[in-house]
């Protein structure tokens, strides 16, 4: 099986998508493809609706079997209003993108609860993850967890 993991990294003002293809299992997960996708746009609207078109357009080549999206838990700024960029806006519609694309639910979380997921402690998940791609470590974690799908 193929699993794709998805993360948004805000990137002060810079927002990026990286992705992971791993294939295997949860116990046994092998990095086969990671990607990063970028946006040239200043404006906040205007970076997720690119960042979601680099996305579609990515999937189209990919093959993958299931899904998994890493959100984050809270905030990434003290104040939403002060956010230029908003890291939920993006995560939407990166699922949006994902889901349309393979017609079914995927998995969304953080690290906590995919641990859950997979039986693994967090500690676990996150050491097993950054042995396969430490600066994509997040997605890594979300194609993990979409093995239990």
């Amino acid at each position: 099986m193929r699993t794709l993991g998805i993360v948004v990294d805000p990137g002060g003002g810079n927002p990026k998508i990286f992705g992971v293809v791993v294939s295997g299992s949860v116990d046994e997960p092998v990095l086969e493809e990671e990607f990063e996708l970028n946006t040239s746009s200043s404006e906040s609207s205007e970076q997720v609706a690119e960042l979601a078109l680099r996305l579609q357009g990515k999937l189209s080549g990919t093959e993958f079997d299931e899904a998994g999206v890493r959100v984050a838990g809270a905030s990434p700024v003290a104040s939403r209003r002060k956010a230029k960029f908003s890291r939920a806006h993006a995560e939407g519609a990166a699922i949006f993108v994902v889901r349309e694309h393979i017609q079914r639910p995927i998995i969304i979380g953080d690290p906590k609860s995919f641990a859950t997921k997979t039986g693994l402690t967090q500690a676990a998940l996150v050491a097993r993850a950054q042995q396969l791609s430490n600066a994509k470590a997040d997605a890594v974690i979300a194609a993990i967890a979409a093995f239990t799908l």
